[in-house]
């Protein structure tokens, strides 16, 4: 899962292609190993290679490589408010807050808690005054990769360790249905993974943009950006929306900037 990431990055490096494939794109890069557990047929070998997407592989872009979603998930489920804040933070640098030090956890002593969609959970954790603000502005990020299991296999309904009565060891496998979908920060309800790429591309393009001019530049300077820099990122990332959202053409911007050359 993690050469798919780094294999994927340097194939739209080296091809010319445009970053916005990071949001959504109509291949992967994968090895016979890795295909078969997408459940996507046709590749053979050790090799990682350039492979072309059908919509029913349900895959296309970061928010659906392993690599995203195995890593934020708990081991036994899915994890929505780390895939959510992984998204805010990786690919349009709008961090949240960090959690206040006494923020409860979930309460899955609430009857018929272990029936609830995760959706369902975290509106009963968002009953507390101290969690519904942030967790208004996070949680639409994540619900809508909810058809995503913890491997980062897709499925139709969750599986859940659960217990008959209160106290009683957690060992009995239940299943609990599943619910993608969200009403975004500004409103737009959107359902599943399909039409939350969608929605990236058409709402926050700029964002992405900007959040990727500023993490590649901050890396090339190994330093952290100050106000004084506000101004020449701006231009790189307008010159970066200029030339289609090449990531090469952007490179040579930073090494070729005055931010760069005077670091």
């Amino acid at each position: 899962m993690h050469q798919e990431t780094l294999h994927f990055f340097s194939e739209i490096l080296r091809n010319k292609l445009s970053a916005l494939n990071f949001l959504d794109s109509d291949f992967t890069m994968l090895n016979e190993r890795l295909a078969k557990h997408y459940g996507i047929e046709g590749v053979t070998g050790t090799e990682m290679r350039r492979v072309v997407l059908k919509a029913a592989y349900k895959r296309g872009g970061l928010i659906t490589q392993g690599s995203m979603l195995i890593g934020n998930s708990t081991g036994e489920d899915s994890h929505p408010i780390n895939r959510a804040v992984w998204i805010l933070k990786r690919l349009l640098d709008e961090p949240p807050s960090p959690p206040p030090a006494n923020v409860p956890a979930l309460d899955s002593e609430t009857p018929g808690f272990d029936k609830l969609t995760l959706k369902g959970q975290l509106a009963v954790h968002r009953e507390k005054a101290a969690c519904v603000s942030c967790h208004r502005k996070i949680d639409p990020w994540g619900i809508p990769l909810e058809h995503y299991d913890a491997a980062g296999l897709y499925r139709t309904e969750a599986l859940r360790l659960t217990a008959n009565q209160k106290g009683q060891t957690r060992n009995k496998v239940g299943k609990a249905p599943l619910d993608a979908g969200e009403v975004m920060p500004d409103g737009t309800a959107i359902q599943g993974a399909d039409e939350l790429k969608d929605y990236l591309l058409r709402e926050k393009k700029d964002a992405f943009a900007r959040a990727l001019v500023v993490k590649l530049t901050t890396y090339a300077l190994g330093r952290y950006l100050e106000f004084t820099d506000e101004k020449i990122v701006d231009d790189l990332t307008a010159r970066f929306q200029e030339q289609g959202y090449r990531l090469d053409k952007l490179i040579q911007s930073i090494v070729a900037s005055e931010l760069f050359l005077t670091r």
